[in-house]
């Protein structure tokens, strides 16, 4: 396994960090944070024209046939500059299982806006009482004359109060589920504003007889189960990859701080207690990294990832959290200064280490994992 980038992946890591950077200054995201939206629209059609988001989109729906690692390079960029923008959202949960699973007509109705940066997709996977998706939904499909309606609850919806359309995945028969695409603005739908720790709007999504029909199916009418699987695992990879961002810039931030900030006549950068921090929090910035690539690299060659996903969650929750912290500490006073960058890297790390499930969640999913596939390992 080879994890060095090619050409064309550093380029498109390059030019979304650029665009990134140059249009979100720490100030800038001040601003948006205290915005309800919380949505940079600007940086966004910037991306735009650029054509990165499409550049994981297959060619054929005119997209730059990438697809799951260059995602997870620019989801680093976002966590690099903890960017308020839905890319996780719009690409990993919507637009990709939209081009993998979706109909001709449903590619040429969705994918085009989200390449222009006019379209904000989601899914609203997770329901209330379990941090991943449930393999059957407590959400309902009752049947409905040619289709159904659907009746039921999602919590923490990425992006769900930008999203013009979502992937709902509904329980349609016995032990079956399958994902419908609803309209955010159809009736029945409602979004019920909740706040993440790092103050991005992750809302309830509630669903009170809304009607979908056959061609809102993705995928097959039953098939779902393979639909929420193949998005969760990009999901959890991409959450990874941000992570990884947060890391690096929480490092980089406090390498700079500890070596300008002086006493006793020396940067304190110097001294061996902070060094040996410092030197533990760059293991894990890479451990954070690199599992998460490893992650990718396996998803994108459709290779058994079920181990590497849940190694590179727990170093992207326990690992992430051991930078973050000694980020704050070695900042001393300043690190808890709301207005500072690095405390808005700890608020993104505590809620991407949460995300999709955190330390204990994943162990306990590697451990099974083990037990049931290479129990010598134990």
């Amino acid at each position: 396994m080879d994890l060095t980038l090619d050409d064309d992946q550093a380029a498109i890591a390059g030019l979304a960090g650029r665009i990134l950077t140059d249009t979100l200054p720490p100030g800038r995201v001040r601003e948006l944070e205290g915005e309800p939206d919380w949505f940079a629209r600007d940086t966004w059609k910037e991306l735009a024209r650029a054509d990165l988001l499409g550049v994981c989109l297959p060619t054929d729906d005119d997209g730059g046939g990438y697809g799951i690692v260059e995602a997870c390079l620019m989801l680093e960029q976002v966590g690099r500059t903890v960017a308020p923008i839905p890319l996780l959202a719009t690409l990993v949960l919507g637009a990709m299982p939209l081009a993998r699973f979706g109909s001709d007509e449903q590619r040429a109705l969705y994918l085009p806006g989200v390449i222009a940066g006019d379209l904000v997709l989601t899914a609203a996977l997770v329901e209330p009482g379990s941090p991943e998706p449930p393999a059957v939904p407590a959400t309902v499909a009752t049947p409905d004359g040619d289709g159904w309606q659907l009746h039921g609850e999602k919590v923490f919806v990425p992006s769900g109060h930008l999203a013009g359309h979502l992937l709902v995945p509904a329980r349609t028969g016995e032990g079956a589920t399958t994902v419908f695409v609803v309209d955010a603005g159809a009736p029945g739908v409602s979004i019920e504003r909740q706040v993440s720790t790092n103050l991005e709007p992750v809302p309830t999504l509630h669903l009170e007889g809304v009607s979908v029909g056959r061609v809102d199916v993705l995928g097959a009418v039953d098939g779902g189960a393979d639909v929420v699987g193949w998005i969760t695992d990009r999901a959890v990879a991409g959450v990874c990859a941000t992570q990884a961002g947060v890391c690096e810039a929480a490092l980089r931030t406090t390498a700079t701080y500890t070596s300008e900030r002086h006493q006793f006549n020396a940067p304190i950068a110097t001294f061996q207690a902070v060094a040996q921090r410092m030197a533990d929090a760059y293991i894990d910035t890479e451990g954070v990294r690199l599992t998460a690539r490893r992650a990718a690299w396996l998803l994108s060659r459709d290779e058994p990832v079920a181990e590497a996903l849940a190694v590179a969650k727990v170093w992207a929750s326990q690992g992430a959290q051991r930078v973050v912290h000694a980020a704050l500490h070695l900042h001393g006073g300043i690190g808890v200064d709301v207005d500072y960058p690095v405390h808005r890297h700890f608020r993104w790390a505590k809620h991407l280490e949460l995300t999709l499930g955190g330390t204990t969640h994943h162990l306990l999913k590697l451990g099974a994992h083990l037990a049931e596939n290479d129990p010598a390992r134990i």
